[in-house]
């Protein structure tokens, strides 16, 4: 009796699994009928519970963006029925191609998204700089990598001061997120922006900070929590990277010119605080590079800015 119902256990829990996993995989949601399709981003409306999911159109690709993470068992359809691909990257699912209309389904949800249509209008286009690699801080550094050791203790109080700005600089993108005028362009640069910059940090062999300038301002003047902070590794730095920026999405010479008084005034800033010249390289950019939102005032605020990296 004993083998028996031993036998029985195998199949029992077998047939439990099957039945756990056919109730996870039904989804018993159904689109509303009737119903006002709701402007859920720059580029799409929706039908459907699409509460915390923001579709954008990026390129020749549609991206998503989840605020809570995607739904468990997630499928998407084209509008004739077919399953689109798609990957993660930077915070967003990056469908494989431009969709018109798809239908997003996970369990209990079913939403269909449909691309705003516009009216394409006529306009001048107002020159903006493109940003060139040498001019992009914090990118991959592949000498920097070969024996990496950790050079900024956790407890460290600089760690501390890019934390705090990090985190700001996340919560004005998460406001961004949330206001559907953003296009998933703005958002996906600037998430990916902050990404490269977390990582930087995250390897703790470099020091990443940013001092902000008011309007058409370029005295250089960081505040003493950061500045007590920087400068011990700043006069033991292999070699300091200023970047001057500014807050203006056009490139014309008054912007190139408090773009470069920005970096200038931070580079003989230091130099007069013991730091050696030698190690001190400077570039500006006139527009763009931003690390926050380029169209919200606190946006502007952080973009006015002098980057600060220092290699231990």
């Amino acid at each position: 009796m004993y083998a028996r119902n031993a036998m029985k256990l195998p199949l029992l829990l077998l047939m439990t699994v099957f039945v756990l996993l056919a109730g996870c995989a039904r989804n018993t949601a159904q689109l509303p009928l009737n119903e006002t399709p709701v402007k859920v981003s720059y580029d799409y409306q929706a039908i459907g519970d699409a509460s915390g999911i923001r579709p954008f159109l990026y390129g020749k690709n549609t991206l998503i963006k989840f605020d809570k993470g995607a739904p468990a068992l997630m499928s998407i359809k084209d509008e004739a029925g077919a399953t689109v691909n798609y990957r993660y990257q930077a915070g967003y699912y990056i469908l494989d191609r431009q969709l018109a209309q798809f239908t997003l389904s996970g369990t209990d949800r079913l939403v269909q998204f449909t691309q705003i249509q516009r009216k394409s209008v006529e306009v001048q286009q107002t020159p903006i700089a493109e940003t060139d690699d040498e001019n992009l801080s914090m990118l991959p550094d592949e000498s920097l990598l070969i024996n990496h050791t950790q050079k900024i203790a956790a407890n460290d109080p600089i760690y501390s001061v890019m934390q705090e700005q990090l985190l700001e600089q996340r919560k004005l993108l998460a406001i961004a997120g949330d206001n559907p005028r953003y296009t998933g362009k703005e958002l996906f640069n600037l998430n990916e922006r902050l990404d490269m910059i977390e990582y930087a940090i995250s390897q703790r062999n470099r020091a990443i900070v940013h001092v902000y300038f008011p309007f058409n301002n370029t005295v250089f003047k960081p505040e003493q929590q950061l500045l007590n902070a920087l400068l011990p590794l700043a006069r033991n730095a292999s070699r300091i990277n200023l970047y001057g920026r500014t807050d203006s999405k056009i490139s014309d010479e008054g912007n190139k010119i408090i773009a470069n008084g920005r970096v200038d005034a931070a580079k003989d800033f230091l130099v007069k605080q013991g730091v050696s010249s030698d190690v001190i390289r400077t570039s500006s950019v006139a527009s763009g590079d931003f690390i926050a939102p380029a169209d919200m005032e606190e946006g502007r605020k952080l973009n006015r800015r002098v980057t600060i990296e220092i290699i231990l």
